[in-house]
């Protein structure tokens, strides 16, 4: 079937969005990593699904033809496939669902079946009527299946019906890079105009590949030292050379399914002589202590994790750019009823390499909304036999989820929201704190007691009716905790990442805002800022002092986080500018310090404005 027929099936769905994208405007937006050419950039994580990932072409497929563009790529499985496709098709300022479709839209699957005659008669038997209930894993079919073709055979010998070879061999030759070091330098091939853009639209930093580090990551499960794999970052523990490794081999493993594929099998003889070396490695990067196997057997990836989400997670920090996830079917929505030993086996199974996946989303609960499932009732995923028309059905299907999930992510509110789940999490202090109403009990739980002067500053700030409004600049989110103890002043917290943000909001709610209540009362600053391109390690006293010049903005006291007042004068050189408030003695990285130093900097400043 021409691929022509496929970008014509979803044609109603881009026509659709392309109204919405011009009716949103500037609203329409995913990412704060742009180019030349108004193209987002995001990273994308895939899940398994055998047959079913031509339904990830068709999510793919209407996101590039939406402007948005991928960096770092991961998946397992089917969604390994597409991931290695997606990475070698072009650079990652190029559309490249259309070119993958072109490859996999006429390919018959079966010719993946190349185990012999039986296997064909296992896959003709699937194709005849034997249907797997949703979410039902083969193994828990498999062993009847298996019977009725004649294959227990293979099964005890090689641990599988297709040997593989014919879907390795497919696949190296769609490749246009055979190796892992020209694939890497390709997804490092970024557009020279790629910028970071604040969230106001007003500032745009240049960013390249090793600000950026574009990746790709693909997941197999390591059966002989129970190891959840990721390649190519993993690939030193099983290749002398994993920079000359065919990028096609870590998809043969990531794809193998239990008992339809033989695994993946890899020698270790080359660390022979190097036991010691190769030991020390398999600790520090797989976390195993052992004694290194002969050979490693891989099987497919989602036995392990089916759905890695969590690839490309930082736990600490905002994103420039959202990592999307597209899963193939929803999960949980409806209790699985089981009524055989098959259903059994399958439904323990699938739960089992769900688990770690759904933990990961139940405990960063913000990925929620970069989760988008793909409707995929009704089709079997290990039917290789697939029709054309049911691929073509898959294909909507994916463009639809796209869809959905264009119309519903907002980046700008996702990243506020991860802000505030940042700050719920830091524990132990908070959850203490959080029901704690007495001052003096809030004041020792943060190392300040018996402090008698700064109680009652505390107590007279919280007089005023409205909270006194603190901007924090910072380039990376280091700070939820003191955030945190802010929120315990009587204080609001404004947070942006850059000085030219910092100067907008400063004119709008103290030069432009005719309300008192909109007044920066403070601002908190990090020393060493990255802005146009390089880090300087003393941005923010440069900062401060061009605000000393400003006749409104100079009221304005700028006390620096984490830092002695001598730190700050022997990084700067010469006397800081008579904004900065830091008092000598005091280390704003302790808590106690800090609160003290707030305090008093909104103490001075009440007074001041008072005058």
């Amino acid at each position: 079937m021409s691929t022509h027929i496929y970008k014509q099936y979803v044609f109603d769905i881009l026509e659709d969005l392309q109204a919405y994208r011009q009716q949103q405007g500037d609203r329409f937006r995913y990412s704060d990593i742009f180019d030349g050419e108004g193209h987002q950039y995001v990273n994308l994580v895939q899940e398994g699904g055998g047959v079913l990932g031509i339904a990830l072409v068709g999510f793919t497929y209407v996101l590039e033809e939406m402007g948005l563009r991928f960096l770092s790529l991961g998946g397992t499985s089917a969604g390994s496939i597409n991931t290695l496709l997606m990475a070698d098709a072009g650079t990652p300022g190029e559309k490249k669902s259309a070119k993958i479709l072109e490859r996999i839209a006429g390919k018959p699957f079966t010719d993946f079946v190349d185990g012999g005659r039986d296997a064909q008669r296992l896959t003709a038997l699937i194709q005849s009527g034997v249907q797997f209930s949703e979410g039902l894993d083969v193994m828990g079919k498999l062993p009847a299946l298996l019977e009725a073709a004649g294959n227990l055979s293979e099964i005890f010998q090689d641990f599988g019906i297709n040997p593989g070879d014919h879907f390795e061999r497919w696949l190296a030759e769609q490749l246009h890079h055979p190796s892992w070091a020209s694939l890497n330098e390709n997804l490092c091939n970024l557009p020279d105009s790629l910028v970071h853009v604040s969230d106001y639209g007003n500032h745009r930093r240049p960013v390249d590949a090793e600000e950026l580090q574009p990746k790709i990551a693909i997941v197999a499960a390591d059966i002989t030292t129970q190891t959840k794999v990721e390649f190519p970052r993993m690939a030193e523990l099983y290749y002398e050379q994993p920079a000359e490794q065919h990028p096609a081999s870590f998809v043969r493993a990531s794809m193998a399914i239990p008992f339809f594929f033989t695994p993946k099998r890899v020698s270790l003889a080359w660390a022979q002589g190097r036991e010691e070396e190769v030991r020390r490695k398999w600790r520090q990067v797989a976390g195993y202590p052992g004694e290194l196997p002969e050979e490693i057997l891989f099987v497919d990836g989602g036995v392990m994790s089916n759905f890695p989400i969590d690839l490309f997670h930082h736990s600490d920090r905002i994103p420039q750019r959202p990592t999307i996830g597209v899963k193939l079917g929803v999960d949980r929505r409806h209790a699985r009823t089981i009524g055989s030993l098959g259903g059994f086996l399958g439904n323990m199974q699938e739960g089992v390499r769900n688990l770690r996946d759904l933990e990961f989303i139940r405990n960063n609960p913000e990925y929620k909304a970069l989760v988008e499932y793909i409707d995929v009732e009704g089709f079997n995923w290990i039917n290789f036999e697939i029709s054309e028309a049911e691929k073509l059905k898959l294909f909507r299907r994916g463009a639809e989820a796209a869809s959905r999930f264009l119309r519903r992510f907002n980046w700008l509110e996702y990243k506020s929201d991860l802000k505030t789940n940042l700050l719920q999490r830091i524990k132990p202090v908070l959850w203490e704190l959080s029901n704690v109403k007495d001052l003096d009990r809030t004041l020792e739980a943060f190392g300040i007691r018996d402090n008698a002067e700064i109680k009652d500053k505390i107590s007279a700030l919280a007089q005023r009716p409205e909270k006194y409004k603190i901007l924090w600049i910072d380039d990376s989110l280091t700070y939820p905790l003191p955030m945190a103890i802010l929120d315990r002043l009587h204080t609001y917290c404004y947070t942006v990442r850059t000085s030219d943000e910092a100067h907008q909001l400063l004119v709008n709610n103290n030069k432009s805002s005719s309300k008192p209540e909109d007044r920066i009362d403070l601002i908190i600053s990090d020393v060493t800022r990255e802005e146009q391109g390089d880090n300087d390690g003393k941005r923010g006293i440069d900062f401060a002092a061009m605000l000393a010049f400003d006749p409104v903005l100079r009221h304005v006291p700028v006390l620096f986080y984490a830092h002695r007042r001598e730190e700050l004068e022997k990084r700067y050189g010469r006397e800081l500018p008579p904004n900065v408030v830091n008092t000598p003695d005091r280390y704003t990285i302790l808590h106690g310090d800090f609160i003290a130093e707030v305090v008093d900097a909104l103490s001075a400043r009440a007074s001041s404005v008072a005058e």
